[in-house]
């Protein structure tokens, strides 16, 4: 038997190294964007509950000085995860608004007879109060808001 040997040649090895470390970097990066993929998906995003829930605001409002105006309905409860769409419609003669700080929505000022809609996830659990910021309601005798304002409630969010 005649048994053959190879000799590589420094310069030849070198770049045999050299693509192997360029192959290990690459598996590597690799390893670690799969992995944070999974991390984040796994841990970071919130349940989904996989519903889409679209509730209806009405923005109520009193005839005339001393009345009061309200959100109708003014309590509502989701699912921790739903994809929440509010339809937001003002039937009062001032302009009017709707904010949840916590889930970053603001309807911006709504004029009279308008409807503004907003979606969102609900992705934390608990009772947030929504309500209408100072200086939403314009519009009314000397353009001001012309009745008493009740304009908070509170969206429930369950697990």
């Amino acid at each position: 038997m005649h048994s053959q040997r190879f000799y590589c040649s420094p310069l030849q090895t070198v770049v045999d190294l050299k693509a192997r470390s360029w192959i290990l970097v690459v598996v590597v990066a690799a390893a670690l964007v799969g992995s944070s993929l999974f991390y984040s998906q796994s841990f970071l995003a919130p349940p989904a509950s996989g519903n889409s829930v679209k509730i209806d605001v009405q923005i109520i409002g009193g005839v005339g000085p001393g009345t009061t105006d309200t959100y109708d309905p003014d309590n509502f409860t989701v699912t921790q995860g739903d994809n929440v769409t509010l339809s937001v419609l003002n039937t009062d003669d001032n302009t009017h608004g709707l904010v949840i700080t916590q889930f970053h929505v603001d309807t911006g000022i709504i004029p009279s007879g308008n409807t503004v809609i907003v979606s969102f996830i609900a992705d934390k659990t608990g009772t947030f109060e929504f309500y209408e910021p100072p200086g939403y309601c314009t519009g009314g005798v000397g353009n001001v808001c012309n009745s008493v304002q009740k304009m908070t409630g509170n969206m429930t969010v369950i697990p």
